[in-house]
């Protein structure tokens, strides 16, 4: 498989398991245009009832956020 197929393998294990927690990390890596949006509708559509944190610094795998912390607001400034 490619990089893009192994990721969107990894993101259907995230989505189909019953967790209540999803914890995702830059989960867009290795995604071409498609797969980022079958990403963001398997997010707004498998994610009910789930508590997600998503790390990233690309606005697209966050969108439709309820809150969003942007860590730079939190470092002691120099």
């Amino acid at each position: 498989f490619s990089s893009g197929m192994k990721q969107r393998a990894k993101l259907a294990q995230a989505f189909f398991s019953d967790t209540p927690i999803l914890l995702l990390d830059e989960p867009c890596s290795n995604l071409d245009q498609q797969g980022v949006v079958l990403y963001q509708k398997c997010l707004r559509d498998l994610t009910h009832n789930k508590t997600i944190i998503i790390a990233s610094n690309d606005s697209r795998e966050y969108q439709g956020a309820q809150i969003a912390i942007n860590m730079d607001d939190f470092k002691d400034p120099i």
